[in-house]
């Protein structure tokens, strides 16, 4: 019996270790459209993907056994108390020592407000003063890399594909510097002023915004400009990226959030999102959820699948730094502010889930360090480090972002993503679309000739037939009809003319003479002798 439960085993083990819906990667190729390749090559290809697809579903879903970390986070005693209340100093000592040295405060109050960002490995951070103060450091190390004091207006820092290069919005020009501080480009043709910065890993593209409104697209692994568009909506300071697709959300000073792809001069998506203007955007990693934050003091959650409103919140001053956080925290930076909101995006939730205050602060940027439990809050009196639990995804991917590289693995890692480096014309709406088979050109024409006919065909099934009237029943003769018994003044003016002169033309026929009004005071005519 043992040997048959023995064998039995790797059965059930295959059966429990079936792809779930969430390691799914689209419909695939059926084999329909493989037969229909005709190019014996490319349907080996096609066959040799699918199944790296398949093997690479499969090994995802077994992963789960080795995944043992679950994500943690604050749970309230009692009904009265309420998580929201917990203190950093309270959190930090609850929490082992080596994660009570992630909470941390700088203090650099001459040269703030300050805006900060974090690498994708979450090891590295860069900080921006807008008085010119450019710091990059190991913030879990305590160590700084490197430190400028450029002397002039900086708007936006942000990192490149590795931390060995950032972009720094300057007063009038764009400047690109490396680890060591080290000035290496200037881009004069983003003038006269760049407000945001993004920067898309899979494709190398630095992103833009700006004085103008004009969005651009720069391709840093050669130098040359892929696309730039005009929004023609004025100044824009507001902008997020969509991890899912890399499509850009633009935030203008109408209310309007459009959608952008350097594949198209004009928006794909225009969303009339608020009546203020906008003053903060964030995208959830898995591009189903947007939210914006308006001058208006509400913060409006939308899904990107319906383009519809899913909740709104209110907050105390205008929010003007919004960041979602790997597991779906939002967190909302609002005057001196900053509030944490759990399970926010598809419920709506009644209070938050923390809360901070910077006294005497204003908050100028939020943003979540990837991989790990924390808040970088940049405000105009400098730097802080939160503690968030529950914000991190406690199981990362190393292939994608690892924390632990080694000089050589980085290296190796850069040259793999060049390699690797995604076009321009595979940024678009439907991600699903990517990896299918194109069909010819005739063929989509007849299909949409085919769903037109269609179409076509159902309006005029459902059409009523329309009565032809003739003669009396004509819609002329009705409205003339109806327009007859209208009886007005000049209606009534015209009809006593004519029947005074038609009585004239009686009276002039009879030989009578006209009728005064003192005729009756004269004699009567006598008949018979004088």
């Amino acid at each position: 019996m043992a040997n048959e439960k023995r064998r039995a085993s790797p059965a059930k083990l295959k059966r429990a270790l079936q792809p779930s819906e969430e390691y799914e990667r689209g419909p695939g190729i059926t084999r329909r459209e493989l037969k229909s390749v005709r190019d014996l090559k490319l349907k080996g290809k096609l066959k040799s993907s699918e199944k790296k697809v398949r093997a690479a579903v499969d090994a995802a879903a077994q992963t789960e056994l080795l995944l043992t970390t679950d994500a943690g986070y604050l749970e309230a005693e009692g009904p009265l108390e309420r998580t929201y209340h917990f203190r950093q100093d309270q959190i930090a000592t609850a929490v082992d020592e080596q994660s009570g040295r992630k909470a941390f405060e700088l203090t650099l109050d001459k040269l703030g407000p300050y805006r900060a960002t974090y690498s994708r490995d979450g090891q590295h951070l860069l900080l921006g003063g807008r008085k010119g103060h450019i710091a990059l450091m190991e913030w879990q190390r305590s160590k700084i890399l490197c430190e400028l004091q450029l002397g002039e207006t900086v708007r936006d820092v942000c990192f490149l594909h590795q931390h060995a290069m950032f972009a720094v919005a300057q007063k009038k020009d764009l400047f690109i510097y490396d680890s060591q501080g080290i000035e290496l480009h200037c881009l004069r043709t983003h003038r006269p002023c760049v407000h945001r910065l993004r920067f898309l890993p899979y494709h190398f593209l630095l992103c833009t915004v700006g004085e103008t409104g004009h969005l651009r697209y720069l391709d840093i692994s050669t130098g040359q400009q892929v696309a730039e568009h005009a929004s023609k909506l004025g100044a824009c300071s507001v902008m997020a990226t969509n991890p899912s697709n890399a499509v850009v959300h633009l935030g203008h000073s109408s209310g309007v959030v459009t959608l952008w792809s350097p594949n198209l001069p004009t928006p794909h998506v225009r969303m009339l999102c608020h009546t203020a203007p906008l003053s903060a955007c964030a995208v959830e990693g898995g591009g189903n959820y947007m939210a914006t934050a308006a001058l208006d003091g509400r913060i409006k959650v939308w899904d990107l699948r319906t383009y519809k409103e899913v909740h709104t919140y209110h907050s105390v001053r205008p929010a003007h730094s919004l960041d979602i956080s790997a597991r779906g925290v939002l967190a909302v930076g609002h005057g001196p502010h900053v509030e944490m909101w759990r399970d926010a995006l598809a419920t709506k939730q009644k209070a938050p889930y923390m809360s901070h205050l910077l006294p005497a602060s204003a908050v100028a940027s939020v943003e979540f360090c990837p991989h790990e439990d924390v808040l970088g809050v940049g405000h105009a009196l400098g730097f802080a480090s939160l503690l968030v639990p529950g914000a991190g995804e406690a199981a990362f991917d190393a292939f994608e972002a690892n924390p632990y590289a080694t000089k050589k693995q980085r290296r190796e890692a850069e040259v793999t993503a060049l390699l690797e480096k995604l076009n321009p014309e595979t940024i678009t709406l439907d991600v699903s679309v990517i990896g299918t088979v194109d069909r010819s050109p005739g063929e989509r024409m007849a299909e949409m000739k085919a769903s037109k006919d269609a179409a076509e065909a159902e309006r005029k099934a459902n059409r009523k037939e329309r009565k032809k009237a003739r003669g009396r029943s004509k819609s002329a003769k009705r409205l003339a009809r109806k327009s007859a018994n209208i009886n007005d003044e000049r209606r009534e003016k015209m009809r006593a003319a004519m029947a005074k002169r038609t009585q004239d033309r009686e009276r002039a026929k009879r030989g009578d003479e006209p009728i005064d009004a003192l005729d009756r005071f004269s004699a009567a005519p006598t008949v018979g002798n004088p």
